[in-house]
């Protein structure tokens, strides 16, 4: 009898976040119609908002954000507006007016999706942000 083969199972880590800010003037409704288009998929508006701390003004803030998970692929898609009710959700970025934030990405390649993006006319401009530099993701974990 040969030898007995051993084999190492090893599990990849949770999928990070991908957040891209999007700079533009479209108001949330039409921006979320030209995602819908553009990317084959559906944001909805939900019901449900989550509160942030803001140390800025030192207290809870509640945002609103539009979602969408794509069943086959299991990718989640937020859309969340940075400026809510006078309050920046991310003070150190007010040139961005919109995050997106796409959770198990398996359904878009990051360099193609940024062009897409940002071949939608009112688009201004498109950045990818590293992950781990926002705390509201958090609220998206589950």
């Amino acid at each position: 009898m040969g030898k007995v083969k051993k084999y190492e199972l090893t599990l990849d880590d949770e999928q990070p976040f991908e957040v891209y800010g999007i700079s533009t003037a479209f108001a949330d409704y039409r921006l979320t119609w030209e995602l819908n288009q553009m990317l084959d998929i559906h944001l909805e508006k939900e019901q449900e908002r989550f509160e942030v701390y803001l140390p800025k003004i030192k207290s809870q803030q509640e945002f609103s954000y539009f979602f969408y998970e794509d069943q086959e692929l299991l990718t989640r898609f937020f859309l969340i507006k940075n400026k809510q009710d006078q309050q920046l959700l991310q003070a150190d970025r007010p040139m961005i007016d919109y995050f997106l934030v796409l959770k198990d990405n398996f359904s878009h390649e990051p360099d193609a999706l940024i062009d897409k993006l940002r071949s939608i006319n009112g688009i201004v401009a498109v950045f990818s942000f590293n992950h781990e530099e926002f705390d509201i993701l958090d609220y998206f974990t589950s």
